[in-house]
């Protein structure tokens, strides 16, 4: 499997990364219904969405981030790069990227501009921190071991925990938002 996977990501990569990503947000999105909030029905439009927003926008903006960051820093993998690495990721994309994925999720779901700022407000520190929990240690292990080419599939398996939570925390009601860990 991992043969096969390695050679449509030499031959074809953006695709590949696409249909991967859309299907790690299909299975958490799943999860987050089946699992966390105990749903009798599963609701298929949202995990529509959430397979949409995988494979159309979180997929390929993640593979060019990768791509960038060794473009930045180097495709080396010592310390000191994965550092440079972690903390440009962490510090800079991770927070703008957790904002415009609550936004799109709660603008495709028709919401207003109040009821987004209404949920940014109330859950987006809880979900960098969150983010920072899973991610350091993720990207520590993808930045200093993983060759370039693998780093979106390994991305993609850490995030299946990732897209679970925050396929749950995205879709929310405000009244039901709680603070992480309690």
């Amino acid at each position: 499997m991992l043969a096969w996977y390695t050679k449509q990501l030499a031959t074809r990569p953006l695709f590949t990364g696409m249909w991967s990503t859309a299907a790690i947000l299909f299975s958490g999105d799943v999860i987050a219904q089946q699992l966390i909030e105990r749903r009798s029905k599963q609701d298929w439009v949202r995990t529509a969405r959430m397979t949409s927003m995988g494979g159309l926008v979180v997929g390929p903006t993640l593979r060019t981030w990768y791509l960038c960051l060794d473009k930045m820093f180097g495709g080396g993998m010592l310390v000191s790069t994965v550092v440079k690495k972690l903390v440009t990721d962490q510090a800079l994309f991770a927070p703008c990227f957790v904002a415009c994925f609550i936004s799109l999720n709660n603008l495709l779901q028709g919401k207003s501009m109040n009821e987004i700022k209404a949920q940014l407000r109330s859950e987006y520190l809880n979900i960098i921190i969150a983010n920072w929990l899973i991610w350091v240690p993720c990207q520590i292990l993808n930045f200093r071991l993983i060759p370039l080419q693998h780093r979106l599939m390994f991305a993609n398996t850490m995030a299946l925990i990732w897209n679970t939570y925050l396929a749950w925390k995205a879709n929310a009601p405000n009244s039901d938002i709680q603070e992480v860990g309690r």
